[in-house]
């Protein structure tokens, strides 16, 4: 190989290797999760909250650090390529309607003693996945949740939740099919129901 090849080589390679390290996320995953359940608790669980306010405060939780858009599209799997583009735009916007309605409610219920993290376990080069236990509310047992976070430029987000081993996502994809499924086959049954959950 000629001296001036190896030497852009090695340019090449040194200048993508400083730019890899000055993109990294300052703080590892499961300081985010630590740092992410302490804010989330102190904005919902509180009785005080209506929930409209406690919906509006997830909202924003959940945009800003869950990857909405690649959760969305891996619970609607198959389908997703089927769906024409108006389709996809309605069901991004119910889809996230649908996470706020279906969990916003349940921060009331957490303790102040908030998230325990534990292991972090390195899934690929960008993701991790970080147990914790939660304590819910008085006697009720904590439980096991395991976060999948994603390292995206200078910042993580959480791209699956598996409760007790469980994953959401897949919990979802499967509900989401059979709706589909019993729906003659179409997203757009999918999407009615979502509609109707949604303005419940």
């Amino acid at each position: 190989m000629r001296p001036l090849r190896i030497l852009v080589l090695a340019l090449a390679f040194s200048t993508a290797s400083a730019l890899s390290a000055v993109a990294a996320p300052a703080q590892p995953p499961d300081e985010f999760i630590r740092s992410l359940s302490n804010s989330a608790i102190d904005s919902l669980a509180t009785t005080n909250l209506s929930d409209a306010e406690r919906e509006n405060r997830f909202r924003t939780l959940l945009t800003e650090n869950f990857d909405v858009p690649s959760i969305a599209r891996f619970v609607l799997g198959l389908y997703w390529p089927r769906a024409t583009e108006e389709q996809r735009k309605q069901y991004m916007t119910l889809f996230e309607d649908f996470i706020v309605k279906s969990y916003a409610k349940r921060f009331a219920d957490f303790s102040g003693d908030g998230l325990k993290t534990g292991n972090v376990t390195k899934v690929t080069n960008t993701d991790a996945v970080v147990s914790s236990l939660i304590k819910g509310a008085e006697a009720a047992p904590a439980a096991r949740i395991d976060w999948r976070v994603r390292a995206e430029d200078t910042h993580y987000k959480i791209v699956d939740v598996m409760v007790e081993g469980i994953s959401m996502s897949v919990t979802h994809r499967d509900e989401f099919a059979a709706v589909i499924r019993n729906n003659g086959g179409t997203v757009e049954g999918l999407i009615d129901a979502l509609k109707k959950k949604t303005t419940q």
